[in-house]
C-alpha cells in the first residue's frame, strides 16, 4: 500500500497527467496547489476522486494542513522559484515532520553535473533527509515548445539558444506515467532515472519534423543567449526564470543533452513517444493559426 500521495504541479504539463495516471493505478491522491479551484477545474472529470488542498511554496501557513497525512510526495519546483533553500526546503521539512517517507523529485537531465541548478540543490537536500527519494531527470520537454514558446512557434519559429547541439526530447505524458510508476511500486527508492525520448535531434531537425507535420514552414532561429533573454523579458518572463532556461539550453549547446536513455521504456514497459508523435498531436493547437 502506498498510502496517500501528494502531487504538486497540478494543474500543469506534468502534474495534471500524473494525477490521472495515479488514479488509473488505484492510488489515493491529494493535489497541492496554489489555487485549488483552478486545479479542480482542470481535473473536473476526476475531481470527485481527488482531494484538493491549498499550498503555496514560500508561504509557511499553507504547509501543515496540506501536507498532513501524506505518505509520498511528488515534488515539482515552480519555474519562477530559483531560491530553493528559502522557498521549497522549508515546505519539504514540514512534509518530513508530517510523515512523508518517499519523495519523487522532478529533476533535470544532467543535474548531477549541473550543480548550480535549483534541481541539483533539491537533490542534495533530499539525499540528506533520511527519507526515501527517487529522482526523475527528464530531458527537454517537447510540451515546453507548445506552452512557453508558443508565441514564437505560432510565427513559425523555434527561438531557443541551443546552438547545433542535439537534445533527447521527451514527452511530458511519458514523464507523468513514469512518476506514477515510481510512486506506486516498490523498488525505486534511491534511484535516479534519466528520462528521454528515443532519439536525439538538433533543433533544426526538430523544426523539420514540425514543418512536415504541420504542413507549413517552421524555422530554427538559434538566437544568442542575450537575444533570447531580451525576447522573453519583453514577454514579461522574470529574469530568474530566464536564467534557469538559459542553463537548460546551454546543456544542448555544449553537447550535454544528447544522451538517449533506456530508463523510460524500462519503467513504462513500452517505447517512449517520439517527436513525430508529438508533432502530430500539436496540429490541432496550431492548425489555422497565422504568423
Amino acid at each position: 500500500m502506498t498510502g496517500l500521495i501528494g502531487v504538486t504541479g497540478a494543474p500543469g504539463n506534468v502534474g495534471t497527467p500524473l494525477v490521472r495516471a495515479l488514479l488509473r493505478r488505484g492510488a489515493r491522491v491529494r493535489v497541492l496547489a496554489r489555487r485549488p479551484e483552478v486545479a479542480r477545474q482542470a481535473l473536473a472529470d476526476v475531481a470527485a476522486q481527488v482531494e484538493f488542498a491549498p499550498l503555496t511554496f514560500g508561504e509557511r501557513p499553507t504547509y501543515a494542513r496540506a501536507l498532513q497525512g501524506l505518505n509520498r510526495l511528488f515534488v515539482l519546483r515552480p519555474p519562477q522559484l530559483s531560491r530553493v533553500t528559502r522557498d521549497l526546503v522549508p515546505a519539504l521539512d514540514v512534509a518530513l515532520g508530517a510523515g512523508v517517507r518517499h519523495f519523487a523529485l522532478l529533476s533535470l537531465q544532467g543535474a548531477d553535473r549541473l550543480t548550480v541548478t535549483p534541481h541539483a540543490q533539491l537533490e542534495v537536500y533530499l539525499r540528506g533527509t533520511g527519507a526515501d527519494w527517487t529522482f526523475l531527470r527528464p530531458g527537454f520537454f517537447l510540451q515546453n515548445l507548445s506552452t512557453t514558446h508558443l508565441p514564437e512557434l505560432r510565427r513559425g519559429e523555434l527561438a531557443v539558444p541551443a546552438g547545433q547541439g542535439r537534445t533527447s526530447f521527451v514527452d511530458v505524458r511519458d514523464v507523468a506515467e513514469a512518476a506514477a510508476v515510481v510512486l506506486t511500486e516498490a523498488g525505486h527508492a534511491g534511484r535516479a532515472y534519466e528520462l528521454t525520448g528515443p532519439q536525439a535531434l538538433t533543433y533544426g531537425e526538430l523544426a523539420e519534423v514540425f514543418s512536415g507535420a504541420l504542413g507549413r514552414p517552421v524555422h530554427y532561429t538559434n538566437p544568442s543567449p542575450l537575444a533570447f533573454f531580451r525576447l522573453l523579458r519583453a514577454r514579461g518572463v522574470s529574469p530568474a526564470q530566464i536564467l534557469v532556461m538559459e542553463a537548460i539550453y546551454a546543456t544542448a549547446r555544449f553537447g550535454l543533452a544528447a544522451h538517449v536513455s533506456q530508463d523510460l521504456p524500462r519503467l513504462l514497459g513500452r517505447p517512449a513517444r517520439t517527436a513525430q508523435d508529438f508533432a502530430h498531436d500539436l496540429r490541432p493547437l496550431l492548425q489555422g493559426d497565422t504568423p
